[in-house]
């Protein structure tokens, strides 16, 4: 099961920025590697082999690779293994090598999704993994059909093939994503490793069935041996989403928990909202009738009666201030749950709140949207959560924020300069926030998109419809 590294995907990506030079000369060493070791098994063959038979091998390795399962946490994982080694213990290292090259074909290739230099890292590796493994059979001996010592001699293979493999793809994706090489090793399987390990040796071990198979009957042989190949994937993939469903199950069990808390924060939100409104909109004119009934009494305790005619339409003005503001700000919470005001004013609030404590500049493009009283929350939501986010962790300079209405939808776009970061790092277990801006978005039939590259900031895209 070879691993490759994955390139950039999603319908709502922003352009991703050119691999750095550091990747680039990484790739450019691998790919030189891989030549050299080509050159000299090349030197070193001195048998002939039938080219159709390895034609038709190669085919078959492009097939494997065209049906990957991808980890979740940053690489595709092929399912080429077998047959690669299979090819290095019957034709040797060259073969091997020039089979994992030609055939490590990588669909998102055609589709534009991994740059040439990624494109040619990923064969370059696949070959060099091929070749080692080939090699590790050669020198341990190995010859098919003597047993067991072709047995033992295929594990050292598969060792050797998986020791360059993985090494290789965890280099190239802790320099691509800034992370500890150990974690990214460590995160490179499908499922519990305690069950990947065996199933990937039973995996492996194919190779020297496949070898046998091929001696005994020729490619009818390792055409026969497709059936337990495609079995192993099935159990990998059937694997791989039992233990995503398990994940999100934990997460979801976790995140309930966390309920309470988010619920108090948000009623806490809307308790500053709506003492600002008290502040702003009833106490001026309930000051101004405390005041004129002072100036009242004062009138009556000097007996300037004829001062009332003047002061008391003022008193009476002043109540009846009082009294509208009031009741605009009962009706006001009744119509919305942000607030009197809506959403725009509740996010500007929430954005002076977020830069009074501390947090980089926010600027805010947005117009007034209408929407129903869900659509308003849900996007509100969503809102605190990014910039939460944004003025917590992402080190950023200044964070924009547009919120606009389009087609029947309420869309909002939250976009930061800061360190960006990679999805797979984050560890849901603990970290809630971007599953419940996904799941409150979709609760509503909305959807949205989260792009971040290591060193160039992040981008958040919700769509809510506007009328739930």
């Amino acid at each position: 099961m070879s691993a490759t590294v994955q390139g950039a995907a999603g319908d709502w990506a922003r352009p991703r920025p050119r691999e750095s030079r550091r990747y680039r000369v990484f790739a450019a060493l691998v790919v030189g590697a891989n030549a050299t070791a080509l050159l000299a098994a090349y030197l070193t063959t001195s048998h002939e082999v039938p080219v159709l038979d390895v034609v038709l091998w190669t085919a078959l390795v492009s097939v494997a690779s065209l049906l990957p399962i991808y980890s979740g946490r940053g690489a595709w994982l092929a399912l080429d293994l077998p047959l690669l080694l299979g090819v290095g213990f019957v034709f040797g290292p060259a073969i091997a090598g020039m089979v994992g090259l030609l055939g490590a074909f990588d669909r998102r290739e055609l589709r534009r999704e991994v740059s040439l230099s990624r494109a040619a890292f990923n064969r370059a590796q696949v070959s060099l993994s091929a070749i080692g493994g080939a090699t590790a059979f050669m020198i341990a001996g190995g010859h098919v059909g003597r047993w067991p010592v072709a047995a033992i001699a295929g594990l050292l293979g598969l060792f050797a093939d998986c020791a360059i493999n993985y090494s290789l793809v965890g280099a190239s994706t802790a320099i691509t994503s800034s992370r500890n090489f150990r974690e990214v090793l460590a995160e490179m399987h499908l499922g519990p490793a305690r069950s990947f390990i065996p199933a990937y040796l039973c995996f492996g071990f194919l190779a020297s069935l496949i070898a046998e198979a091929y001696v005994a009957l020729g490619m009818a042989g390792v055409l026969a041996s497709i059936a337990p190949v495609l079995l192993a994937r099935q159990a990998f993939q059937s694997r791989h989403e039992l233990d995503h469903a398990n994940q999100r199950l934990r997460v979801r069990e976790a995140a309930l928990s966390d309920v309470d808390r988010r619920v108090a924060h948000e009623r806490r939100d809307e308790r500053l909202v709506l003492a600002g409104e008290i502040h702003d909109e009833v106490l001026p004119p309930l000051f101004k009738v405390h005041l004129m009934g002072q100036v009242l009494r004062q009138d009556l305790s000097a007996g300037r009666l004829l001062d009332l005619d003047d002061d008391l339409p003022q008193l009476l003005e002043a109540t009846e201030a009082a009294q509208s503001a009031i009741r605009d700000l009962l009706g006001d919470l009744r119509r919305s749950p942000l607030g009197s005001r809506g959403l725009l004013p509740t996010l500007r609030l929430l954005v002076e709140q977020l830069e009074t404590a501390g947090s980089p500049r926010i600027e805010i493009n947005a117009e007034n949207v209408e929407g129903s009283e869900q659509s308003q929350l849900l996007l509100y939501q969503i809102a605190r959560e990014a910039l939460s986010n944004a003025t917590k962790y992402s080190g950023a300079s200044s964070i924009s924020v547009r919120l606009w209405s389009e087609g029947g939808q309420l869309r909002l776009v939250i976009e930061d300069d800061g360190a960006g970061f990679m999805q797979e790092s984050v560890d849901r277990t603990r970290h809630f926030g971007l599953q419940f801006m996904s799941e409150r978005a979709i609760s509503c039939g909305g959807e949205l998109a989260v792009e971040s590259v290591p060193g160039a900031g992040t981008l958040i895209v919700a769509r809510i419809p506007a009328d739930i």
